[in-house]
């Protein structure tokens, strides 16, 4: 994110009048990309060696032997056909393929609404709504005010002035995705 944009949603988000989401607000939510996914591949090999019904023990190519968790009614494709755990042959060799994405997301709500200006000083404001409620809010050093289309500083501000406040919260989370696909060959 430019830094511009970061630095605007941080001003809106901190003297976005956070309480103006309580005066008829309108809202709006979406899910936006929250950069480039990125995808993991891991592949695990190994002799069918042993079953149960619902886990299974395979012996990979080091001679090594673990346990697998197998999930009801998951099927393994051996030799083109689809497999289910008690079908499955002793001496199979089986490879699972286990691909892990992770996708950046950001859950945005933007809220805008509108008030007038009760009172106000270089410092602070009174915005009044309108279903006549008052609030004040703390104006950081320099920010400015959209009045009329023009950029105006607190101390510019006038009782009855209309102003549009705009707050943007941003919540990133990552989406998590496995596809996991188990095939194999029958011993013949």
């Amino acid at each position: 994110m430019s830094r511009s944009i970061s630095k605007a949603l941080g001003v809106l988000a901190v003297v976005g009048l956070p309480a103006l989401a309580s005066a008829q607000a309108t809202q709006t939510k979406e899910t936006v990309p929250g950069g480039a996914a990125s995808v993991a591949t891991v592949q695990v090999k190994g002799e069918l060696v042993a079953r149960g019904t619902n886990w299974l023990i395979a012996k990979d190519p080091s001679g090594y032997y673990k346990v697998y968790d197998v999930q009801a009614g998951r099927k393994a494709i051996v030799d083109g056909v689809p497999t289910s755990l008690d079908q499955l042959k002793l001496g199979t060799m089986l490879t699972s393929t286990a691909t892990t994405t992770q996708t950046p997301l950001v859950d945005r709500t933007t809220t805008i609404t509108q008030g007038t200006v009760f009172w106000a000083s270089p410092a602070s404001v009174i915005v009044t709504f309108p279903n006549g409620e008052n609030k004040q809010y703390a104006v950081p050093e320099g920010f400015k005010f959209t009045v009329e289309g023009k950029q105006v500083e607190a101390m510019e501000l006038r009782p009855g002035m209309k102003l549009t406040a705009t707050k943007i919260v941003q919540e990133p989370h990552v989406l998590i995705t496995h596809d996991v696909v188990v095939t194999g060959t029958a011993p013949k």
